[in-house]
């Protein structure tokens, strides 16, 4: 009797965490069969970008002509369905930005998009990232935070990620660590620049605290080797 009642104890316990948290089985299902499609887009994108990467054609512009994923697309370096909705996308709008097809994305979809992906070029000899966003008005707006954070608990051990990133532009143009490993050279440091610091010899800081739940953020997959980096426009 006592392990029965102790049975009892915890399958209604597993029962009420369940619908706390994801407001039941369905919705936990649903939940991970989103994080599941949004993973596929983002390694969709992530192998067409080694690939652009490896051949020199992911170029930086400090006068914002860098290459965007359209550019990337006209070279038919992604599926053809991605292919066609950027290359279909109005230049300097939306050009750089995929609204995954997963979730019914169609070009120039703004932030009516579920799921946004944009590349991000941080500087010569980095490597290319990977912007996600899951606007606020897209279907995936309200799941936004328990996506972000589940994608990261996932993606963390072969990238990482800048999760108080609110844009593509919002890359760090300071390596990792500029006298460390191959990939801690290639690799943009994460995170926000802390107040106070980098300034007035004062050695940069940076802290990746804020705005952690946003369903903004940007992912440096590691195993981009040295020929997979951003190359001088």
């Amino acid at each position: 009797m006592p392990q029965l009642i102790a049975m009892i104890i915890i399958v209604v316990g597993a029962m009420i965490y369940m619908f706390q948290t994801f407001g039941g089985t369905g919705d936990k299902i649903e939940g991970i069969a989103q994080k599941a499609s949004v993973i596929t887009e983002i390694n969709n994108i992530k192998n067409g970008l080694k690939l652009a990467a490896r051949a020199g054609d992911i170029k930086y512009s400090s006068t914002d002509d860098s290459t965007t994923l359209q550019d990337l697309a006209k070279l038919g370096y992604f599926p053809e369905q991605i292919n066609e909705q950027l290359v279909k996308s109005t230049k300097g709008k939306d050009d750089n930005a995929y609204n995954a097809i997963s979730f019914g994305g169609i070009s120039d979809q703004g932030d009516n998009a579920a799921m946004k992906v944009s590349l991000v070029t941080a500087g010569e000899n980095f490597i290319p990232g990977i912007y996600v966003e899951f606007p606020q008005k897209g279907s995936l707006g309200s799941s936004a935070g328990f996506l972000e954070s589940q994608v990261a608990n996932d993606l963390k051990s072969i990238s990482l990620i800048h999760r108080s990133a609110d844009s593509a532009t919002k890359a760090n143009s300071e390596a990792q660590n500029s006298s460390g490993s191959g990939i801690e050279q290639r690799t943009p440091k994460v995170g926000t620049l802390k107040s106070g610091t980098g300034v007035n010899n004062v050695p940069a800081e940076y802290e990746d605290t804020t705005n952690n739940n946003d369903g903004k953020f940007i992912i440096y997959f590691s195993d981009f080797g040295s020929n997979e980096v951003v190359v001088k426009k």
